[in-house]
């Protein structure tokens, strides 16, 4: 899959909602891992709709009254402000305002779009969230994805980062691997469903040569949404 071919087939957006076949996700992920286009706009269209999906659900919340904007639609971005994806938030909305963000808003303000398309949880500042990390709020027995950077340098040139979620008590639950080319660019980890509440731990281990050695980790906890289940 070359750039032309993703934008006119809107790849981000159908990779984001999950709307991509087995063939096309895989042919755009590895186009994503070469395209800085790309990368930033799935970083951006991750972040928006993390953020449209809390928004909504709040707003749904009995007892709440919406308000209406005072000066239009930048308003409703000021919470973000201190996500650090909001700069790449501002680049995607001047990039793409006529398509990505109307579809991905139109898809988290709906109930149905919310049930079947797997949340998406950024980890690229977990280590600054407090001791334990980023807040991955779902329902119960849902899947979802894990968006982060591997910060640290590979030891050489043919080095794989091993991937390891772990539950408080060690055991590996979900393991991946990513070449260091790959690494470069942030990095999608999807989640299976079956987590329990609880913290949790991503662990890095830069792997080369039969041996292994720590390259960070970052923490996340696990809590199920009642507001989200009663829908």
């Amino acid at each position: 899959m070359d750039h032309t071919e993703a934008l006119r087939m809107q790849a981000v957006e159908k990779y984001i909602l999950g709307e991509l076949s087995p063939f096309y996700r895989a042919q755009f992920e590895e186009h994503y891992f070469d395209c800085a286009d790309c990368a930033l706009n799935l970083r951006a269209g991750v972040a928006f709709a993390a953020a449209s999906r809390l928004y909504f659900v709040e707003s749904a919340v009995p007892g709440k009254v919406a308000r209406a904007p005072r000066a239009g639609w930048f308003n409703w971005l000021k919470p973000l402000v201190a996500v650090p994806a909001f700069a790449a938030l501002i680049a995607v909305v001047a990039y793409q305002n006529t398509v990505s963000i109307p579809r991905l808003q139109r898809a988290a303000g709906t109930q149905s779009a919310a049930a079947s398309v797997a949340p998406w949880f950024s980890l690229v500042n977990a280590s600054v969230h407090g001791s334990s990390g980023t807040h991955v709020e779902i329902q119960l027995g849902q899947p979802f994805y894990l968006f982060f950077d591997i910060t640290a340098a590979p030891r050489q040139a043919d080095s794989v980062f091993l991937l390891q979620v772990q539950d408080s008590t060690g055991k590996t639950l979900v393991q991946s691997s990513v070449s260091a080319e790959r690494a470069q660019k942030s990095v999608v980890l999807p989640i299976p469903p079956g987590f329990r509440e609880g913290d949790y731990k991503l662990f890095i281990f830069d792997k080369v040569a039969g041996t292994s050695v720590p390259a960070g980790e970052l923490p996340f906890t696990v809590a199920f949404s009642a507001q989200i289940q009663q829908h």
